[in-house]
């Protein structure tokens, strides 16, 4: 069935109420670090504005702070949490001091692939980790692909472990990230996303770990020009809302914003999808010096004790590890 008839009754029910509600006028603000327009996370959360515009007669509309102009990932995350913010798009990373288990979906080599990924987030593991954030002041709307994540650095190639001995490689504020560098040799070291160029350009750090739209759109290619295909992670991102505002919102807001935030999901991936393909060509003509790692079996045997020591954290950790690995 088309989502547009799908959704059909909803919409046009919201479009009545939106015609005759024009009091209850809401501007939802949503923080990304992205550039907005260009960048797959925000451009899906400028379609939703688009979606929530049209449902609503004007009534809902999204107003995009970009390019952290609210500042980083975890800043903006805390305002939602206290409902200075109505919306954000993070890590996944992020969120893990806040419910434990989603530091599942940052283990390195966890996920086979996107599709394996995909089944996973989409599915009963996905819904639950999203409900949990609930607790923490959030309400998880749905993820976002970002691609897989692999090292770039100033210094050289990364072919083997080896290679990263004695780098100072940044990783977002989330220890097990710290532990995943660690274990390859490197020196993880937590610095803000909107601190990075600076800490690339001044030696606080020799590279990063992240996707090729992030290396080429944030510029970090004009210090760090080696970029080693490891795909250590596929780490999906999420959007959240705030549950203090969430709550103030009629049943009908609430339902409107849960099928806009479905066919996000769907709009992101496509994007994706054309924007990783696009910005690999665009780093070539840059002269980014990409390699490939054709064998990744020592970074995978390298990186094992994170995910043991992950299962160690009780049973829940290691049912959680089961249940992704027996997803087909």
């Amino acid at each position: 069935m088309e989502m547009s008839k799908l959704f059909a009754p909803a919409i046009a029910a919201a479009m009545v109420v939106g015609a005759v509600s024009t009091a209850s006028a809401m501007e939802i603000k949503s923080s990304d670090v992205h550039p907005y327009p260009g960048y797959p996370t925000t451009d899906a959360i400028g379609y939703m504005g688009e979606l929530l515009d049209a449902w609503t007669n004007g009534r809902m509309t999204i107003k995009i702070f970009h390019s952290m102009q609210l500042g980083g990932e975890k800043e903006a995350l805390e305002q939602v949490q206290i409902g200075a913010l109505e919306m954000t798009r993070v890590s996944v990373g992020v969120v893990g001091p806040i419910v434990k288990e989603f530091d599942a979906f940052n283990l390195p080599y966890f996920f086979r692939d996107i599709g394996h990924m995909h089944r996973v987030v989409d599915g009963e593991i996905g819904t639950d980790l999203l409900n949990q954030l609930e607790a923490g002041g959030l309400i998880g709307l749905g993820y976002m692909d970002a691609g897989s994540r692999s090292f770039y650095n100033k210094v050289r190639p990364i072919n083997t472990p080896d290679d990263l001995k004695g780098l100072k490689i940044r990783v977002m504020q989330n220890p097990v990230f710290v532990e995943l560098v660690n274990s390859l040799g490197g020196n993880g070291i937590q610095v803000s996303f909107s601190e990075l160029y600076t800490a690339l350009q001044t030696g606080v750090v020799d590279g990063a770990e992240n996707n090729p739209p992030t290396l080429f759109n944030h510029k970090h290619y004009e210090i760090a020009n080696h970029y080693s295909l490891t795909h250590h992670l596929i780490v999906p991102e999420i959007f959240v809302f705030s549950k203090k505002v969430w709550d103030t919102l009629s049943p009908l807001d609430q339902q409107l914003i849960r099928k806009a935030s479905g066919l996000v999901v769907e709009k992101e991936r496509a994007l994706w999808a054309e924007k990783e393909k696009n910005d690999f060509a665009n780093l070539e003509k840059v002269g980014v010096k990409i390699n490939e790692v054709a064998d990744k079996t020592p970074f995978i045997k390298a990186t094992q004790v994170v995910r043991d020591n992950f299962a160690k954290k009780g049973d829940s950790f290691k049912q959680l590890i089961e249940k992704v690995a027996a997803i087909k």
